[in-house]
């Protein structure tokens, strides 16, 4: 049996052990987080991660040498595991996307916690003989298995989870039958967001309207955003629709029964969580099939899968816009220029041209104002105050955004990417009477098998077009390592591993007359995991793996 001293050195290390294992769910659970709560997704991010965890290491080492020399090892291991604590950076208050502690967020972080101290006591049962031994046993399996544990807590929770949501999804419900607002549905791979936040702010001068900021577009996003924020009197509610499977959609239409929809554009976003465009095409085309007949369905004729579902939805009346679509269409956008202060551009419909500038870049971009514009008109607006509201619209952050500072001119379109938003940002760039041109970029992901091929044809443009291209984490650095050899410019590439080791290296380089073109900036769950493991690899996609 141990001494009375060694009883007094077990107490405060299984309490530090505890209060590490707090700090651990903490980090995972940010992940989780952003992982959507989705346990097969979170699963491949973890891989063996928990085996590097320095916490696991210190716990097999000590359940070897506690034996022989109880006393010292645990003082030793106590000392390791408050140190290993309090050097955890608090997930609430760090990375790029911080832990969100929310009601449910506190749910499954207290019911593992409870999973973890019933596991904790059942090992520590085994073998109450050797309790040093034991002890540290126990752990390191805790330790070794905490991933797996916190999709216990969320598994046990799914029942309460999926019972507060339906009801969530009630209230939500009610509200919009007593309020009874013309609802938008807005879908597409990408384009969703600006085109919400532009048509919102076309009808507001015709009545009030409820938009969601940012890219709220999931069902329990919706649902939340409309308790807290649909009141009597909203004539418009404009939804973004998003779907990462077959049927998302079509839930999003069952809470907010669109009486007009948008699809921007239907393209590979997404690819590796759909696995096919095919599939994409029939999720996205979901909100077509929910439009009451004879209502207004607006799409993209440049967009094949787009054009697609528009063509499908024979109920509906269709509207498409364009630039380059041989269709005959109801908007056409033409001669886009852009300049620092902004685009002129002009839109041609059936019944007239008109001439446009609006403070925003980006064709992309321009091409979704012709999209909203189209639907405002059918609406009910005069093409006249549409284009005249055009002159108000504010840079979305970091979406094409050109801001200069000090000399520099920085082209911000960090918030996420696709092949076309990235070429965008790039026609932007070569457009800006600058001196200098240094790209900022990750690549893209989440393409499947098209991952690799597409950031290669990235990196080659980019290096057309840019003196340098800084290429952060390895996500798809042997892609743009390809990309720049195709372009004859392997020595204008610069690899670094995070985004601070970036912004170090351009502080040391930039001069008075540069551009940067920030263009992309991956989740946490792309970058190595500081502070939990010693050898934290960021995640990356399956399709990558063989032919890095």
């Amino acid at each position: 049996m141990p001494t009375s001293s060694l009883w007094l050195a077990l107490i405060p290390l299984a309490a530090v052990q505890l209060y590490l294992v707090w700090r651990r769910l903490l980090a995972y659970l940010r992940f989780f987080q952003q992982e959507g709560y989705e346990n097969l997704r979170f699963l491949k991010w973890t891989r063996a991660r928990s085996l590097t965890d320095p916490a696991f290491l210190v716990a097999v080492a000590s359940a070897f040498l506690g034996p022989k020399f109880p006393l010292s090892i645990a003082i030793l291991s106590f000392l390791v595991f408050l140190a290993l604590a309090v050097a955890q950076p608090d997930p609430r208050s760090t990375g790029k996307i911080s832990l969100r502690l929310t009601d449910r967020a506190k749910r499954i972080l207290i019911t593992t916690f409870v999973v973890v101290v019933v596991v904790w006591g059942g090992l520590l049962s085994v073998n109450p003989t050797e309790p040093v031994r034991t002890g540290f046993v126990a752990s390191s399996a805790v330790f070794l298995l905490l991933p797996v544990l916190l999709l216990v807590g969320n598994t046990l929770l799914m029942p309460y989870e999926q019972l507060v949501q339906r009801r969530f999804e009630q209230d939500a419900k009610r509200l919009i039958s007593d309020v009874h607002p013309f609802i938008v549905g807005i879908t597409g791979s990408y384009g969703k967001s600006s085109t919400k936040s532009m048509l919102a702010h076309f009808l507001r001068f015709k009545g009030p309207t409820l938009a969601a900021s940012g890219s709220i577009n999931t069902l329990m996003g919706v649902t939340r955003h409309i308790r807290e924020n649909l009141v009597p009197g909203d004539q418009f509610m404009l939804v973004e629709m998003g779907a990462f499977r077959v049927g998302s959609i079509r839930r999003l239409c069952q809470l907010t029964p669109p009486s007009a929809g948008i699809i921007t554009a239907v393209g590979e976003m997404h690819l590796e969580r759909f696995g096919s465009t095919e599939e994409i095409v029939r999720a996205k085309s979901e909100l077509a099939q929910a439009l009451p007949p004879g209502s207004f369905l607006v799409a993209n004729a440049d967009s094949p899968g787009a054009l697609r579902i528009a063509r499908g939805a024979t109920h509906a009346k269709v509207l498409l816009y364009g630039e380059t679509s041989p269709e005959t269409l109801d908007t056409r956008l033409k001669d886009v220029v852009f300049t620092s202060k902004g685009t002129t551009f002009r839109l041609e419909t059936r019944e007239a041209e008109y001439s446009c500038f609006v403070p925003l870049l980006g064709r992309p971009i321009i091409l979704n104002l012709a999209g909203a514009f189209t639907l405002a008109v059918r609406m009910g607006m005069s093409p006249a105050l549409v284009i005249a509201a055009m002159r108000t619209l504010r840079p979305v952050a970091n979406r094409l955004e050109v801001v200069e500072e000090d000399g520099i001119t920085w082209v911000r379109d960090a918030y996420n990417s696709n092949p076309i938003g990235f070429r965008a940002a790039l026609e932007v760039a070569a457009a800006l009477p600058v001196s200098r041109r240094i790209l900022v970029t990750p690549g893209v992901v989440e393409l499947g098998p098209e991952q690799r091929e597409a950031n290669r044809k990235l990196a080659a443009e980019a290096a057309a077009v840019c003196d340098f291209t800084v290429v952060v984490s390895d996500t798809n650095r042997s892609a743009f390592e390809a990309g720049h050899r195709d372009a004859g410019k392997p020595g204008t590439l610069v690899p670094v591993e995070t985004r601070t080791e970036a912004f170090r290296w351009l502080r040391d380089r930039l001069r008075s007359g540069d551009s940067v073109i920030l263009e992309n900036d991956l989740p946490d769950l792309y970058e190595a995991s500081e502070g939990i493991f010693l050898n934290a690899r960021p995640r990356r996609p399956k399709a990558l793996k063989a032919q890095v």
